[in-house]
């Protein structure tokens, strides 16, 4: 049994080594996303306001504006300061941006950690926990976003942590270690993204229907709080404590500056701009209810879907046979089944929020990637009861399970570095009716073509939204790539297109990066072009 043990340990280990290794080997394949310069400049505006409060005389060699006149002032750049090492003394942006995705992924395979401990934890597995990691880890566009995009895998990262600091304090009773743990952990998830502040919702809940349920049913049921008043308020004065301490922004008049943030993130109105949705061009105010679900049932796995509506059925099942036949109360039965209700609640919850306050979302459902992991959780509480109440079914889903991640691994070594637009096997069909490449990630892999196959010392290369790829370039490949009003060349990444037939007047397709039959990436030449 011990050597049993050690060896599932050192596979573990070794599984999480070899996707450390192969990390730190892809990192730099990945171009630069649109938001990325943004959020280094933030970071940056708070450092600078915090050495100037230190009294430290830190220069980066940037002109950046002051915090207070900011635009982006509101937004939580705690997890991103470590990032400011890859800045000083440094004049190569390549190396910075590079630098972030390396310590962006090494953020989000923490979490994914914290995830497998937390499954671990609940479903008493090494096997499932595994499993349940995996989903996350090898999720396609998850693998690619974990590396460019700081904020909302970094979100998902922190959001996986908090869910298991949750069910630590939970399972603790409240012991102080852990009320501080929890406090600082969802405190660091809402600087990331104001959403994060559910779970302190959700505990300060159900520290209210515990006592609730012990002050109905002092004989049937035991309350998991002995003090649910000063753990509740400990709960709420710690974690804006450290929520003031991590965002600059509130130090000067805390009261305003929490008030400002939560104005400001709840009704968000920043961006302006169209989407492409269902083979339409639509504007924000247009977004539909089932914005959210179509994209999941588009761009999550075909098998992660079908055992997620499996997990819905016999929850549903379960839940109505106990409730007849033990005849217990709905409150017995919520404290029995209490993790799934709260991984439902992390779904539903921000979803309705979403529905009901028409907040903005764009750029597929990336604002939306921390469900997956309570939604990956139902599924692993599925696959659990089905392995130990109805084995026949399990035996018959575990195929499905294994031949879905083996396909999912081939998908992302076949068509990597381009995870980013992965749709499942029914999307995929209609991916061309909905946003590709919107951060024009793959800009730099198509300029690397052109710099192939063209032996000119001088390019005219025009890309769409912005031209972040030329950082990555050596300096050798920077040089040839020239401005023109009327270059030579123009890249189209299909951000606000419909379709997979793009016209340039002017100009003919000479080449396009595919992935699963629709076009991510075009490149034009000038008619005539020598």
């Amino acid at each position: 049994m011990k050597n049993r043990k050690r060896m599932t340990k050192c596979l573990i280990v070794f599984a999480f080594a070899v996707y450390l290794l192969v990390g730190i080997f892809i990192y730099q394949d990945y171009g630069i996303s649109a938001d990325e310069p943004t959020e280094r400049l933030s970071t940056l505006v708070n450092a600078k306001y915090i050495f100037k409060i230190l009294g430290i005389d830190k220069e980066t060699g940037i002109d950046v504006p002051d915090l207070t006149e900011y635009k982006d002032k509101y937004y939580g750049t705690f997890l991103q300061m470590p990032a400011m090492i890859f800045e000083f003394h440094n004049e190569d942006l390549g190396f910075v941006f590079r630098g972030r995705h390396l310590y962006t992924f090494i953020l989000c395979l923490i979490g994914c950690a914290a995830f497998f401990l937390l499954c671990k934890k609940l479903l008493k597995s090494d096997l499932f926990a595994m499993m349940g990691t995996a989903m996350i880890a090898l999720y396609p566009r998850f693998f690619s976003e974990q590396f460019y995009n700081i904020k909302d895998m970094v979100f998902v990262a922190t959001f996986m942590i908090a869910m298991f600091v949750s069910v630590e304090l939970i399972e603790s009773k409240f012991k102080w270690n852990w009320i501080f743990c929890f406090s600082a952990a969802t405190a660091v998830s809402a600087n990331v993204r104001i959403v994060g502040i559910i779970f302190l919702m959700l505990m300060l809940g159900y520290l209210f229907v515990d006592y609730l349920a012990g002050k109905i049913w002092p004989i049937k049921y035991k309350s998991q709080c002995a003090h649910p008043f000063i753990c509740g308020g400990s709960l709420l004065l710690l974690f804006l404590s450290v929520f003031v301490l991590i965002l600059p922004i509130t130090w000067e008049n805390p009261i305003r500056g929490i008030y400002d943030v939560f104005t400001k993130f709840s009704n968000f109105d920043d961006w302006n701009s169209t989407i492409v949705f269902m083979g339409k061009v639509i504007h924000k105010e247009e977004l539909p209810w089932y914005y959210v679900p179509v994209w999941m049932l588009i761009s999550v796995p075909v098998w992660y879907l079908i055992l997620f509506a499996a997990a819905i059925v016999t929850g549903i099942c379960v839940f109505v046979k106990k409730l007849k036949i033990e005849e217990k109360s709905i409150l017995e039965l919520f404290s029995k089944y209490k993790y799934i209700i709260w991984c439902i609640l992390l779904i539903a919850g921000p979803w309705l929020g979403i529905v009901i306050m028409h907040s903005t979302l764009y750029n597929g459902w990336r604002h939306c990637y921390f469900m997956l992991p309570p939604l990956v959780l139902l599924i692993l509480f599925e696959v659990e009861y089905l392995f130990r109440e109805k084995r026949k079914v399990f035996l018959a889903f575990l195929p499905v399970m294994i031949i879905g991640a083996i396909l999912q691994i081939i998908w992302i070594i076949n068509n990597h570095p381009y995870e980013m637009v992965y749709f499942n096997n029914v999307g995929k069909h209609f991916a061309s009716s909905f946003d590709r490449d919107y951060w024009h990630l793959s800009s730099l892999q198509a300029v690397r073509y052109i710099l192939e196959v063209e032996e000119d010392d001088k390019l005219s290369v025009e890309t769409p939204g912005n031209d972040f790829y030329r950082y990555l370039l050596t300096d050798e490949e920077r040089e040839r790539i020239i401005e023109a009003d009327s270059p030579l060349y123009r890249i189209e990444t299909y951000r606000g297109k419909i379709g997979n037939e793009v016209e340039m007047d002017g100009y003919e397709e000479i080449y396009s990066i595919l992935v699963d039959d629709f076009k991510v990436a075009t490149i034009f030449k000038k008619n005539g072009g020598n």
